[in-house]
């Protein structure tokens, strides 16, 4: 209908179509800096004893978040009963794929988790950089087992993530 009014009134409708692409698109672009805006506000509140307090998934989505908010792309969060090992893909800063699992658990991380996770890389995930974040850490034999094969982080480097005082990316391939 609008079409219509725009083909018979204006003289110009290429005009009118050209000037509604872009607000369409300046549209898309504002929601999204808005939507972006609004995840770092909710970052920033978010402290360490919060964390302790969410589900699996709420930890997920808190991750994913961290990532979008310091230049991840393409992230999607695929955590659920039958993630297959993955919780969340995306883009590092540096277009590297990156495949992460979160661990929001009372305990440290143990050594199977974490080789787990390897075969889960190795398997299934060829080319991506593995990250893995645990919210209380990992013990000294899953830092051992896990630290050439990926980026972990622990208690102290989510923190430094959350404060965006250290951005954890992975090494380049």
């Amino acid at each position: 209908m609008v079409g219509a009014w725009v083909a018979r009134s204006a003289p110009r409708p290429l005009l009118w179509v050209a000037a509604a692409v872009a607000v369409a698109v300046l549209s898309w672009w504002a929601v999204g800096r808005m939507r972006l805006t609004a995840r770092r506000r909710a970052i920033a509140r978010t402290d360490l004893s919060e964390l302790d307090l969410m589900s699996g998934t709420e930890f997920e989505e808190h991750v994913a978040g961290l990532m979008q908010v310091h230049g991840y792309s393409a992230v999607t969060v695929v955590g659920g009963a039958e993630d297959g090992g993955a919780d969340i893909l995306a883009r590092s800063p540096r277009g590297q794929a990156v495949v992460v699992q979160c661990k929001r658990w009372r305990h440290r991380v143990p050594p199977n988790d974490v080789r787990a996770f390897i075969g889960t890389l190795n398997s299934g995930y060829d080319g991506y950089q593995g990250m893995f974040v645990a919210s209380n850490g990992f013990t000294e034999a899953a830092a051992r087992a896990g630290g050439e094969h990926m980026v972990l982080v622990d208690r102290d480097g989510l923190a430094r993530w959350m404060g965006g005082v250290e951005v954890p990316v992975p090494p380049r391939a």
